[in-house]
């Protein structure tokens, strides 16, 4: 199957490894844009985002039913609340594919694999609902299903098929990097996601009830060489933020024991090769941040743990964060959930990041945080959950440490995962504990989350090159490009796409008051 135009519609994903919500661009675009001029160095690739069709349907209508392919990415199967842009609506998905009946098209992401979430406490829309609105539903890695699609064309492509190295990968990536010129947010706050590895090294246990890291099988890790090229051609190509954010532990890149221990040892000299690289391949890159760190692999490896961590501080950009997935602080919760760690293991890794990584950096902000992610809805869930989780975090506060956000939220039931076979008495649950839930959430951001912000960033803290991103209620919002930056409100209306530099005079529990500096 030949193709000279193809037409790429970004809804954007939020996976547990893997953000492309504006200002982050995920990796799917540039690995349909690399296998498609792979196959023709001439073809056509016009790249859409969700929020640009919203504001011109008619031009992008136009466009997609002249090419040869469309190819919807869609999967927000963490789901939160953007500044950036809004996700594709399940009913957009289905309009979008209804009218482009006669176009040829295809379904790839998260949501073609585990269904499509539409927010938190929702059991997600099964991939098979699509099957008659699109050619194909992609369950497999997109370059390799492309690859075969345009060779052999829909009836020989396997839509299963799944990487068994990154031979493949590593061609389109590097062939697709200039895709990302075609982003609204190229040349101002883009941030490039960049994959270093794919799958859970807790396969072997299953790992989380909820996760659909686990469910890819074996890690297959990406080489160094390939992943300091690329950055070094995004660099080229104008790029100066990227997130090492494509996999689910990033302490773990290129453990030894990766695949046989359910906690492998951190490689240090891996990451040491790794960060340097990048550093001199793109030796102006503003922002370079992480995303995922398995609490458990600090508590089991705590010297080895604390060696990688300093590696990334030594090379980081501060302000970075190492997300952890500590899910719940509830023993019998961590235990019938197989997660991470246990709780006190979750507090010892939080203490470790702090002695490593709490030193404020040239932009104001300290090199490197914990976050925290509480999930409700799993099972063995009960009253006394909250009152647990919620005395962890006393003790956090009571020790001095710092943690850089407490995302709490729903759990969104995906297809393939252990939870799947539990949805009802997840939705049960859920509905059982509605008021204490938001309560609790409440009781956090006060008692919580605006001590924190506090001590992270204290009155008259100046904070450098925030990026203006739009107007709130008379307020101009301005964050720095990376990992969960903090929102800064800015009095009156400053001019959007600007950086800008502040004093920190107020918080709240989600945000700070700033004032311009002259």
């Amino acid at each position: 199957m030949r193709v000279e135009k193809v037409v790429i519609l970004d809804g954007y994903t939020d996976e547990p490894a893997g953000l492309g919500v504006p200002p982050y661009i995920n990796t799917y675009p540039r690995l349909i844009a690399g296998v498609v001029w792979l196959k023709n160095k001439s073809a056509t690739v016009r790249y859409w985002t969700i929020d640009q069709f919203r504001t011109e349907a008619s031009r992008f209508l136009s466009e997609a039913r002249e090419s040869d392919l469309v190819v919807i990415i869609a999967g927000s199967e963490v789901p939160g609340k953007y500044i950036g842009g809004v996700p594709i609506r399940p009913s957009e998905l289905e309009r979008i594919a209804l009218l482009l009946r006669d176009t040829r098209k295809i379904l790839v992401g998260p949501a073609a694999r585990y269904g499509l979430a539409h927010g938190g406490s929702t059991v997600a829309i099964e991939p098979s609902r699509y099957k008659y609105l699109f050619d194909e539903i992609v369950h497999g890695d997109v370059e390799e299903y492309l690859n075969e699609l345009l060779d052999h064309g829909f009836e020989k492509a396997r839509s299963w098929i799944l990487r068994e190295n990154y031979e493949l990968a590593n061609k389109a990536f590097i062939l697709g990097t200039k895709i990302v010129k075609e982003h609204p947010c190229y040349g101002k706050n883009l941030v490039v996601e960049i994959e270093t590895y794919r799958g859970c090294p807790r396969w072997i246990t299953g790992g989380c009830s909820f996760c659909i890291e686990p469910r890819y099988g074996k890690p297959v890790m990406r080489d160094t060489e390939a992943i300091i090229r690329e950055i070094e051609i995004l660099y080229k190509l104008g790029v100066r933020h990227v997130r090492l954010g494509k996999q689910p532990d990033i302490l773990t890149y290129m453990a030894h024991d990766i695949g046989v221990e359910e906690f492998p040892k951190p490689n240090i000299e891996a990451l040491e090769k790794l960060f340097k690289g990048i550093r001199l391949s793109a030796p102006g890159l503003i922002t370079l941040h992480i995303d995922n760190v398995n609490p458990g692999t600090i508590a089991k490896h705590p010297e080895e743990s604390t060696k990688a961590l300093k590696v990334i501080v030594k090379y980081n950009t501060p302000g970075d964060v190492a997300a952890l997935g500590v899910e719940s602080f509830d023993p019998r919760v961590v235990k019938l959930n197989n997660l991470k760690s246990q709780p006190e293991e979750s507090l010892e890794a939080i203490r470790i990041i702090n002695r490593v990584g709490s030193i404020r950096g040239w932009n104001g902000l300290p090199h490197l945080l914990p976050g925290i992610n509480l999930l409700y809805g799993l099972p063995g869930e009960t009253r006394e959950t909250f009152i647990v989780n919620e005395e962890y975090l006393k003790r956090i506060l009571s020790e001095g440490l710092l943690v850089r956000r407490v995302n709490i939220r729903q759990v969104a039931v995906l297809v393939n995962t252990p939870l799947w076979f539990k949805r009802a008495y997840v939705h049960h649950t859920q509905l059982k504990h509605k008021k204490i839930y938001y309560a609790h959430r409440v009781r956090v951001m006060r008692s919580f989350d605006r001590v924190m912000l506090s001590r992270i960033v204290p009155e008259n803290t100046l904070l450098y090159y925030l990026y203006t991103e739009k107007y709130i209620r008379g307020f101009t919002i301005a964050r720095f490009p990376g990992s969960y930056p903090i929102a800064v409100k800015v009095p009156d209306k400053v001019k959007l796409g600007k950086f800008i530099s502040v004093r920190v005079i107020k918080h709240s529990s989600k945000s700070v008051l700033g004032k311009l500096l002259s």
